[in-house]
């Protein structure tokens, strides 16, 4: 019994680690992935924290920070899901590398632009935040 419980979890902690690690890569649409800051989720979570102490302007500029940046990495995600899928499943077909190279290109421009989007969220955040306030974040 006890060698059934220890298979089971063992098993359950496998499926939920691949899983997992199937979802974060295939939702980040970034070509730099775990190396650069997401700093409007850490301000996010420390929005009310008397420590970081947010003014209102700094609120509002970093809602109009956070609004961008979703909206256009959610946008370019979206299409870069769709483009991978389209030239797996034309792989699959047996499409020549030649054929797929023009979707490759575009794929990659798209993740460049993602990254860019990414880069400038992190950019238009510390400018909007004192040097004390970047300190407590990170």
């Amino acid at each position: 019994m006890r060698r059934k419980i220890i298979t089971l979890l063992s098993a359950v902690a496998l499926l939920t680690t691949f899983g997992a690690t199937t979802l974060s890569a295939g939702s980040k649409p970034f070509l730099i992935l775990g190396k650069l800051p997401h700093l409007t989720g850490m301000v996010k979570m420390l929005w009310d924290d008397e420590d970081l102490a947010l003014s209102k302007e700094q609120k509002i500029k970093l809602i109009e920070v956070r609004k961008y940046t979703m909206t256009n990495a959610k946008a370019l995600g979206r299409e870069i899901n769709a483009l991978e899928a389209e030239i797996v499943k034309r792989s699959d077909a047996g499409d020549k590398p030649a054929d797929l190279q023009k979707s490759v290109s575009k794929l990659a421009s798209l993740r460049a632009k993602a990254t860019m989007v990414h880069l400038d969220c992190i950019y238009n955040t510390r400018e909007i935040l004192s040097e004390d306030q970047l300190y407590i974040l990170e």
